[in-house]
């Protein structure tokens, strides 16, 4: 059965960007019913290039998407708001503020925050326009050192990227004991960047795993130890037909993974092709991505 309403896009993710560009390039794909996406801000950053933007090689409009512009060109509306829940009885995305929406179809791809599991002083790497507010801020010349906490992969490569962007400042790297290997160790002393083990009172940036954001799971959906809405391969929420999830926030519970925007940008056909597909009444594909 098609169900009736509008589908919602909740969030502006690498997922719902790639939708957007597919039904402005083909709009004979769009659905024949009202689309709406949902998001915070007007504009969406390409993660991949994040980094090189904290390290002062990209100017932040390079890898900014323009939302309300993207969606003008697919013909869909845009709404910027900040969401805080799904009532999936009623079929409401919930807003900060502001009158809910009704659906009757909703696709979520509403990303990640950092995992402070720990209440760690500091401000988190994600939401990144919050993160990067944060960074502006910072005084290059200060003599106080900066912190960045966490030494996973992200960690390491924000610090890097910050010493780019500060070639003075002290910069300390947080990590638990024993947590890097000597070569890794050797780069971080070559770039003249401190690894630490105790706390501190610095500025401090928190690059310390993510998760999903915390209303995924208050709002009753099955999710993962991170907060991760579960899906099955056609990209629906176990127990619900009519939604779908993409990207950061969501994970196959046959193909449990890392979080990755190279998985989001993997499943954006297969999650344009089944909201077509249940749009128009047609059976769903089932998605198995290849792993690399």
């Amino acid at each position: 059965m098609t169900p009736s309403g509008p589908l919602l896009l909740a969030g502006g993710g690498h997922s719902h960007a790639l939708l957007l560009k597919r039904w402005a390039m083909t709009p004979r794909l769009r659905p024949k019913r009202g689309v709406v996406l949902v998001n915070r801000h007007p504009t969406a950053l390409y993660s991949g290039m994040v980094p090189g933007l904290i390290a002062g090689i990209y100017r932040r409009d390079e890898l900014s998407i323009n939302l309300p512009h993207l969606c003008d060109r697919a013909g869909v509306a845009f709404v910027q708001a900040e969401i805080i829940g799904v009532d999936s009885q009623r079929q409401h995305l919930l807003l900060h503020e502001r009158p809910s929406l009704s659906f009757g179809m909703l696709s979520l791809d509403v990303g990640a925050v950092t995992h402070n599991s720990d209440n760690l002083p500091g401000v988190p790497i994600k939401p990144l326009e919050e993160a990067l507010q944060f960074l502006s801020q910072q005084d290059p010349e200060d003599p106080q050192p900066f912190r960045v906490v966490g030494a996973g992969p992200a960690g390491i490569e924000v610090a890097l990227a910050l010493r780019r962007r500060w070639p003075r400042r002290a910069l300390n790297l947080q990590t638990r004991p024993d947590q890097l290997n000597a070569g890794t160790k050797s780069i971080l002393h070559r770039a003249h960047i401190h690894c630490v083990t105790d706390a501190s009172a610095e500025a401090t940036l928190l690059c310390t795993g993510s998760r999903a954001p915390f209303w995924l799971a208050e709002s009753g959906f099955a999710v993962d130890h991170d907060g991760r809405v579960l899906t099955n391969a056609f990209l629906q929420l176990e127990g619900h037909t009519n939604l779908f999830a993409s990207g950061d926030c969501a994970v196959m519970t046959s193909q449990p993974r890392p979080a990755s925007g190279v998985w989001a940008v993997r499943s954006a056909v297969p999650l344009a092709q089944n909201l077509e597909a249940k749009c128009n009444g047609q059976s769903l594909k089932r998605w198995t991505p290849q792993r690399q």
